[in-house]
C-alpha cells in the first residue's frame, strides 16, 4: 500500500512550535493571492527607499518597474502605500482587482493629490461592500458619474506625463465604460505603457517558506542515517 506524504500544512503547526514560532491569524479582510490582486508600480529612481516588495520590482515598462502585492490588503492600506511610494519617486499606480467584479485604481505623483477610478462597473448603479467602498473613495456614486468619469479622464491623461506613454482624456475615457474589469485594467495600463507584472516576488520571511525548508533538511537528514547503517 503506497502511503501519501503528509500535506504541508498539517504539518505546519508542529514545525511552527519546534521553531518557537506561533502562525498568526488571517483578519478577515485579507486575503491570499488568486483572481483577487493587488499591485503596485512605480517610476523608477536610484536611492528611493521603498517599502518591500517594491525594490525588487521588475519593469513593466520604459523606466517603470512594478510587483504584485502578496496579499490583498484593505483600500485604505493600498492608498497608503501609494503615498509613500510617490513621497520617494516622482509618480506610482496601484491597482486591487477581484476577477471581473470591480477594479480600483489609484494614480499619484510627488506633490499632488492622488486621482482614482473604479473600472468594470456600473457607476450609477446600487452596490455594496467593496465596490461601494471604492466608489465612495472615487467619488462616483450616484447622479454625479458622468462628472467624475469626465474628471478622471482629465485627470488620469495628465498624470499620464509621468508614463512611458501620454494619453488623450478620451483614450482613458474609454476605459471608464462598462467593461469587465479584466479588459478595462489591460487597456487602461496600455495607453499609460505600462503592463501587468508577472507572479508576486516571494516573501523571505514567508513562515511556509521556512517550515517547506525545515521538511526538506529534515528529509535530507533521515535520509543520510539510512544510508549510514
Amino acid at each position: 500500500m503506497q502511503h501519501r506524504p503528509p500535506d504541508l500544512a498539517d504539518l505546519l503547526p508542529d514545525l511552527l512550535a519546534d521553531l518557537g514560532l506561533k502562525a498568526p491569524p488571517v483578519p478577515f479582510d485579507t486575503w491570499t493571492m488568486g483572481t483577487i490582486t493587488q499591485w503596485m508600480a512605480y517610476r523608477a529612481e536610484p536611492g528611493a527607499m521603498l517599502k518591500a516588495p517594491l525594490p525588487s520590482a521588475p519593469d513593466v515598462g520604459a523606466g517603470w518597474r512594478g510587483v504584485e502585492l502578496r496579499k490583498f490588503h484593505p483600500l485604505d492600506q493600498l492608498d497608503d502605500l501609494l503615498r509613500h511610494t510617490v513621497s520617494q519617486v516622482d509618480a506610482a499606480i496601484g491597482l486591487a482587482a477581484a476577477g471581473e467584479d470591480y477594479a480600483y485604481v489609484i494614480a499619484g505623483s510627488r506633490h499632488a493629490e492622488p486621482i482614482r477610478a473604479v473600472l468594470g462597473v456600473d457607476v450609477s448603479g446600487r452596490h455594496e461592500g467593496v465596490v461601494r467602498d471604492a466608489l465612495q473613495r472615487c467619488g462616483a456614486t450616484g447622479r454625479g458619474g458622468a462628472r467624475w468619469r469626465t474628471a478622471t479622464s482629465r485627470g488620469l491623461a495628465a498624470w499620464s506625463v509621468h508614463t512611458p506613454r501620454t494619453a488623450g482624456a478620451d483614450e482613458v475615457a474609454s476605459f471608464l465604460d462598462e467593461l469587465p474589469a479584466s479588459r478595462a485594467v489591460a487597456g487602461l495600463l496600455g495607453v499609460f505603457g505600462l503592463e501587468l507584472p508577472g507572479e508576486p516576488i516571494p516573501d523571505p520571511l514567508d513562515l511556509q517558506s521556512v517550515a517547506r525548508e525545515q521538511l526538506e533538511s529534515a528529509g535530507e537528514r533521515r535520509k543520510r542515517g539510512l544510508l549510514r547503517r
